[in-house]
């Protein structure tokens, strides 16, 4: 395609006035249009309308999507660019971060691996912006839920940090944060305290104990404390979330309610009941009304919810509502995402409880299914589901 046609592309996409003579024909559009595909949400390739002009010539007009706009746009840009053009990095990379918005990690890993390959190729492994590059895709895979993968990539960036910026530099504990909570997902959960501490230091000390770093550092070490079964410290630590996020981010933000639904899941596991269900149902609902009924931390919250449910005998209600995480977790991340999958898990748990043996089977044999394809047949959560349905089994 030759350069006078990437240039109405580009101009096309950007909606820019079409110079004279470069027209569409002349006539009228108007007449007869309808739309053949939609798509409500916005994100489809492309749509199509079919119509005719004022003198009855079928007009087809395709649409394109916002990401195949993006898409097309760049792909016009980069043919203005040498390979080893610092601007045809940055263009992909702005692309990349256009899909993680747009809530398409499977797609950003992929252009971030592109843009790491120019990056190492040009500007050495240790740049900082190829780590940069490192850093971003690790955290794609991490939101597309492939674990393994992103924290075998987020260690090596941290360890290169580590030895190029040192163990006191920012970005070093950005990457021990990540790493850290990735250690976390994959059950090491020593060595997750670890680098999570380490980075927690780094940030206290640059910023403050109210510091955006501090707090979620916080947050990612209270998870491993709960893991590790460290409740009474868990507990503090989570109500210092809660006072912290509220000070800093203010009372509907999303890391205060995340900070409040783990507040609950600590008061459970100290069997503080009369105090965690009433909070649990209205971080719920607070999320559900600040966030949205999908956001992750709604989600979250409504798994809390079921558990508070469940530890209060009121088994049916706690059914009720973990179902309906688990169709919010498909709906909003996939059916074999590593939170999906918890979700299933606890909802076969729970229709056990409840006496529907039948149901319980069905759920936690359609979650190990889903284990094997998205963790691998030998991962500790797999082989945890596969002792489930054994259990139900045998019941």
């Amino acid at each position: 395609m030759g350069e006078g046609t990437w240039a109405r592309i580009r101009r096309r996409l950007r909606g820019d006035a079409a110079p004279d003579g470069d027209g569409d024909g002349g006539g009228d559009r108007s007449r007869g249009r309808r739309r053949a595909r939609t798509d409500e949400s916005g994100d489809a390739p492309f749509t199509v309308t079919r119509g005719e002009k004022a003198d009855g010539t079928p007009v087809i007009e395709v649409t394109l999507g916002p990401v195949m706009s993006s898409f097309l746009l760049v792909e016009a840009e980069l043919d203005d660019y040498a390979a080893d053009d610092p601007r045809a990095a940055e263009l992909l990379t702005r692309h990349a971060r256009y899909l993680m918005q747009q809530r398409d990690p499977a797609e950003a890993a992929a252009v971030y691996r592109r843009v790491l390959a120019l990056r190492q190729a040009t500007l050495g492994p240790d740049h900082p912006d190829t780590l940069a590059t490192g850093h971003s895709l690790a955290f794609a895979l991490y939101r597309q839920g492939d674990y393994a993968q992103a924290e075998k990539i987020q260690r090596h960036v941290y360890e290169r940090r580590r030895a190029v910026l040192g163990p006191g530099d920012p970005e070093t504990a950005n990457s021990g944060g990540n790493l850290g909570n990735l250690l976390f997902r994959l059950g090491r959960l020593d060595e997750s305290e670890q680098v999570q501490r380490a980075a927690i230091a780094v940030w206290e000390r640059i910023g403050g104990p109210d510091a955006t770093e501090t707090l979620h550092g916080l947050m990612r070490l209270a998870a491993v404390l709960r893991a590790r079964g460290m409740a009474e410290e868990t507990e503090r630590v989570c109500a210092r979330l809660v006072e912290g996020f509220d000070r800093a981010e203010g009372p509907d933000s999303a890391a205060v309610l995340q900070a409040r639904s783990n507040h609950v899941t600590a008061l459970l596991s100290l069997h503080r009941f009369a105090a965690a269900l009433p909070a649990s149902r209205a971080v719920v609902a607070d999320a559900e009304r600040a966030l949205g009924a999908l956001h992750e931390v709604t989600l979250h919250a409504r798994h809390g919810l079921a558990d508070a449910l469940a530890l209060t005998e009121r088994t049916q209600e706690a059914v009720g509502a973990i179902r309906a995480a688990v169709d919010g977790y498909v709906r909003a991340a996939g059916p074999d995402h590593p939170l999906t999958l918890a979700a299933r898990e606890r909802y076969a748990e729970l229709l056990a409880a409840a006496g529907d043996r039948q149901g319980a089977v069905r759920e936690a044999r359609a979650c190990l299914a889903g284990r094997e394809r998205a963790q691998g047949p030998g991962h500790p959560d797999t082989e945890r589901t596969r002792l489930l349905l054994a259990a139900l089994r045998r019941d």
